[in-house]
């Protein structure tokens, strides 16, 4: 089977305490996914034995910046040819100037930086435990490198996620992701903290034309967000190589990519079964981990189609757009 794409979590750890998040509420570090990073020993065994891929993803449940070995998993990947990418997010507080210069002398592929606020009092209102300032200088250290070795790498990204605390800012914002030749990547608020309060405005400025996830089903007619989809254009992996398919589930694990192989996994009639349930061709049954999942229940959609698929597959990240 060949794979382009994958993403493989290099940290479920984070330093912040966003209200939300589950791996703040316990709930990664006490089930299936549990605390760790990936290791670089294991990062360069999958790249090694798998020499279609081409592109892998860092984040999801932690903050990749806090693994030990991340500088030298930025540095094989880029000796092996392989575009790294951090698009669902990074919180950027707490980054060795090594680490950020790296970032830039071996092309990482773009970086999503959560700052959901213009100003250290609104942005941690969320991000509880983060620093607005280091976060922006980090993100200046990041252009000087760009600048000394004229490289447009990383591509940059100011994830803001839009609550009623901080929607004030969204002007602000979009001034600063120019000054620092940033895309903004404005995000709807998926829980009932802290909802949107001037919805005329936050249509407006955000460029979404909704103000929350509610309206943006009501108007699109699917929602939000669909990760089912990631079983195909980019299959998720847990820092020690369990497959977990996609990025929420926290249930049952498609089998060990580390121990029996990617394509073995991939195979699996688990793994298949679990397309096919997702396609609308066999039923759901509680060996699927989207049997357990309330984002799959939430959904609530017509079965993925292949002109859906052909959508998720050729998506590209905003901050690939500059």
């Amino acid at each position: 089977m060949t794979k382009k794409n994958i993403s493989i979590d290099a940290s479920t750890i984070c330093q912040l305490r966003c209200p939300e998040c589950s791996t703040s509420k316990g709930l990664i570090k006490n089930g299936l996914i549990g605390s760790g990073f990936l290791s670089f020993q294991y990062f360069k065994h999958l790249i090694d034995n798998n020499p279609t891929i081409q592109e892998v993803e860092l984040s999801n449940w932690g903050e990749i910046f806090l693994n030990p070995e991340i500088l030298k998993i930025i540095k094989y990947g880029y000796e092996s040819k392989i575009k790294l990418t951090a698009g669902n997010g990074v919180n950027f507080v707490s980054v060795d100037n090594e680490v950020l210069e790296a970032l830039v002398e071996y092309k990482f592929g773009y970086l999503n930086i959560s700052i959901d606020g213009a100003s250290q009092e609104t942005y941690c209102q969320y991000r509880i435990g983060g620093d607005f300032n280091r976060v922006i200088n980090n993100i200046t250290t990041v252009n000087s490198f760009k600048a000394k070795y004229k490289s447009e790498y990383p591509k940059l990204a100011w994830q803001f996620i839009i609550f009623g605390h901080n929607e004030h800012e969204i002007l602000l914002v979009k001034d600063l992701c120019k000054e620092f030749n940033m895309v903004f990547n404005p995000r709807l608020n998926h829980s009932n903290f802290s909802p949107t309060r001037n919805k005329a405005f936050v249509r407006k400025e955000s460029g979404l034309n909704v103000a929350s996830r509610d309206e943006y089903k009501t108007m699109q007619k699917k929602s939000y967000k669909r990760p089912c989809c990631q079983l195909w254009y980019s299959p998720q992996i847990n820092w020690d190589g369990k497959l977990l398919g996609c990025c929420v589930n926290k249930w049952i694990s498609f089998g060990d990519v580390f121990k029996d192989g990617l394509d073995f996994c991939l195979e699996s009639p688990l793994f298949q079964d679990t397309k096919l349930m997702l396609q609308g061709k066999i039923e759901l049954n509680e060996m699927m981990p989207c049997y357990f999942c309330p984002t799959f229940q939430q959904i609530n959609e017509q079965p993925i189609t292949e002109d859906e698929l052909k959508v998720y597959c050729s998506f590209i990240h905003p901050a690939e757009s500059q």
